[in-house]
């Protein structure tokens, strides 16, 4: 066998594999959304909010909403979280078209939230109900905050915000939230290199969170 060759091939591959090689990414989607209770199991979505970030920074024209219709309106003390009356959740889209809109929306972005696990099993849960592909790439800014921001002594949303000087226009809407979500993000990407602003760069520094210590971890 020939190692030199195999060498040339073998190494660039483990670059690729190891996200060394990737570019930045050009479009992040910044996402939320606002359900009908904490259960992921068995409560339903009510609105997704997203807008994109690209290294130019928010484009607030290349951003998404849509209502999205329970099978039963929520409970009084939910609206009073959300503001989502129950004649506007009556009037949502399908749950199946307003998913397949969100996914021509989003394309191959990779998905940004904070918590976004919650976000994601709501979101794969109405994905798979309709029988669509449920995106792969997911970021978490609750583990990458800590992991940039070592020291900062913060855990939930409102405080990184109040930190990073960020003011949401009304929390607990989906777009507002996301847009919150996103000017966070931007100033987090401000510690990190261009060159190393892409998906496989930030999830390992997100993994990383884990060794933060506990006054940091969310």
């Amino acid at each position: 066998m020939r190692w030199p060759a195999f060498e040339a091939v073998w190494r660039p591959l483990t670059r690729w594999w190891k996200g060394a090689e990737a570019g930045p990414e050009t479009r992040w989607v910044v996402i939320d959304v606002e359900t009908t209770g904490l259960d992921t199991e068995h409560d339903a979505l009510l609105s997704i909010g997203a807008v994109a970030l690209s290294p130019a920074g928010i484009d607030v024209s290349d951003s998404f909403e849509v209502s999205v219709r329970p099978p039963a309106i929520s409970e009084r003390s939910n609206i009073l979280i959300h503001r989502i009356g129950a004649a506007a959740q009556a009037g949502g889209e399908a749950p199946s078209l307003a998913c397949r809109r969100f996914l021509d929306y989003a394309g191959d972005s990779p998905l940004v939230g904070f918590h976004v696990g919650f976000d994601r099993a709501f979101l794969t849960r109405a994905l798979r109900n309709a029988n669509l592909a449920v995106p792969r790439r997911w970021l978490d800014i609750a583990a990458l905050a800590p992991a940039l921001r070592p020291g900062v002594a913060a855990h939930a949303l409102d405080e990184w915000l109040t930190i990073a000087k960020v003011s949401a226009l009304a929390r607990h809407a989906a777009t507002s939230d996301a847009m919150a979500t996103a000017m966070l993000f931007q100033w987090l990407l401000g510690k990190v290199p261009p060159a190393d602003r892409h998906f496989g760069k930030l999830r390992g520094l997100a993994g990383s969170a884990r060794w933060v210590g506990p006054a940091n971890r969310t």
